[in-house]
C-alpha cells in the first residue's frame, strides 16, 4: 500500500515559512512596514544567492 501524500505542498509549506519570519520581525518591534520590508529582502537573497 502507498504511503499517503503530504497534504502541506512545499510551496504551502515556504508560504508558512515566511510568513512565521514576518511574524517575528513583527514581534520583534519592526512595524508592519519593515517587517514586510524585510521579510521581501530575505526572500529577494535567497533566490538571488550569496554574493550576489
Amino acid at each position: 500500500m502507498p504511503d499517503p501524500e503530504d497534504p502541506i505542498t512545499q510551496l504551502a509549506a515556504a508560504a508558512v515559512s515566511l510568513h512565521e519570519l514576518y511574524a517575528s520581525f513583527a514581534q520583534a518591534g519592526f512595524n508592519e512596514h519593515q517587517a514586510l520590508y524585510l521579510t521581501g529582502q530575505a526572500l529577494s537573497a535567497s533566490v538571488r544567492g550569496p554574493g550576489a
